[in-house]
């Protein structure tokens, strides 16, 4: 997807090379020539390969179910045992000739024979359905093997069923710390393996478990909230919103302290490429919570959303996201750009937490709108198109919902508008102060030469 678009941009930014002497002449037209074979035909032999591994999965499953009396116990489970021996055989004489793609499918479907061979082993010993139990299970053999191998195919099987385990493990509620710790060492190793063996896939499969753990710790703290769902729409805001800004912030914060001690560490782009991930997964989250956050009007009546803010999936998320941003600003003094990612972050936290602190809706609108222009104008600052893409859908859906519910009030429009405008004029002023300052201090050395030649 978007391929076009950075086709195009790259073309853009190889003339712009090329005229700095980064990239020479020659340099930039192989590029191109690459880049104008590479029209996807490449990748079409492993995306059909990868779906006829899954057809020749369930085919042999099936055999085995349309003949499930003529076949011998012993002969299903040595079958089971063949197949899985057999296909990481083949994975590792693949991966020996330096045939990676080879070596992927077969342990995928390696992973996936062992997935049905549990399900046919429960059904041949009548053993009674335990979901969560099978799921832990195929958790432990896909991870192995994902591992052992670096298989991709594999590390997403185990993705899979390591989210099919967190919402099967136990009822809402039920809060198992051993089982918590469990869920934690299973995303560790999703995202580590992620990191190692980068790959756009396992990188959005380890932000889903993210996610999903996250959401079973606050189910399980959600059902024993007293305060009702004043308290549980607080630490949703909180929680997910500090979340999700965390997760923006953890790349620049760590540039920052690189920058900051004596030593300059050198990251692999595979934690490249995973913080990358992280931030857009952070940025769009928090695009859709401000968005729900002024058009759900949350009420909260007196002190109960308290309950949720004190919550600890709501306050550990919120204050590790506080933390991070004031850590940011304090080490970001010389870089303008660092330091406005960490005030748009604190900014959306703020247009977040407004319903907390006040019902009256064209202040939360104002604050959604400028903290939606702030995230707009961050993606135009960072050249940074998905940022861009994401903050004007939720700048549109506010705009569309204010059209909504201000017609036939002139006076919601006139108060709207005025703190809108005077919100946005200031960071308007704010912005071109903090440019003119950056362009004399970029302008000076230049000037300098000059003047001496």
């Amino acid at each position: 997807m978007f391929d076009w678009a950075y086709k195009k941009r790259l073309k853009d930014d190889l003339e712009i090379w090329a005229a700095k002497g980064w990239v020479t002449s020659d340099g930039a037209a192989a590029i191109l020539r690459d880049q104008d074979l590479d029209d996807g035909r490449s990748r079409l032999p492993m995306a059909l390969a990868g779906i006829g591994m899954v057809c020749v999965a369930l085919a042999v499953f099936a055999f085995v179910a349309a003949n499930w009396e003529a076949i011998p116990k012993s002969v299903k489970l040595a079958g089971i045992a063949v197949l899985v021996a057999g296909s990481h055989w083949l994975a590792a004489a693949a991966a020996a000739t330096g045939r990676k793609g080879i070596s992927d499918l077969a342990t995928g479907f390696a992973t996936l024979v062992f997935v049905g061979g549990m399900a046919l082993v429960g059904q041949i010993f009548h053993l009674p359905s335990d979901w969560a139990g099978g799921a832990f299970l195929v958790v432990i053999g896909g991870l192995a093997a994902a591992g052992l191998t670096g298989s991709k195919t594999s590390l997403v099987v185990a993705c899979a069923a390591a989210i099919t385990w967190q919402v099967t493990r136990s009822d809402i509620g039920a809060s198992d710390p051993l089982q918590d710790l469990i869920g934690l060492v299973f995303l560790v190793a999703v995202a580590a393996h992620a990191v190692v063996y980068p790959a756009r896939l396992s990188r959005w499969a380890a932000i889903s478990l993210l996610w999903v753990t996250y959401g079973r710790w606050f189910a399980d703290t959600a059902d024993l909230l007293g305060g009702g769902d004043d308290a549980v729409s607080a630490m949703a805001l909180a929680g997910a919103g500090g979340l999700a800004a965390v997760l923006l912030q953890l790349d620049p914060v760590a540039d920052l302290f690189v920058k900051w001690s004596s030593g300059r560490p050198l990251r692999r782009h595979g934690h490249w490429l995973m913080t990358r991930s992280l931030q857009d997964a952070g940025l769009l989250v928090l695009c859709a919570l401000i968005v729900l956050a002024l058009v759900l009007q949350p009420e909260f009546h007196g002190n109960h959303y308290a309950r949720g803010l004190l919550a600890m999936p709501g306050l550990l998320p919120l204050g590790l996201a506080v933390l991070l941003c004031a850590t940011g600003l304090l080490l970001s003094f010389k870089s303008a750009k660092s330091m406005a990612l960490f005030a748009v972050t604190g900014l959306v936290l703020l247009a977040l937490l407004a319903p907390l602190a006040t019902a009256n809706i064209p202040v939360r609108a104002a604050m959604c709108l400028a903290a939606l222009t702030a995230l707009c104008a961050l993606g135009t600052w960072y050249n940074n198109r998905y940022w861009m893409l994401c903050a004007y859908l939720g700048l549109t859906a506010v705009a569309l919902w204010l059209l909504q519910v201000t017609i036939g009030s002139l006076l919601g429009q006139s108060l709207f508008f005025l703190v809108a405008g005077i919100v946005l004029l200031a960071m308007a002023l704010w912005l071109a102060r903090i440019f003119r300052k950056k362009q004399t201090v970029a302008d000076s050395p230049a000037d300098a030469k000059e003047a001496s030649s």
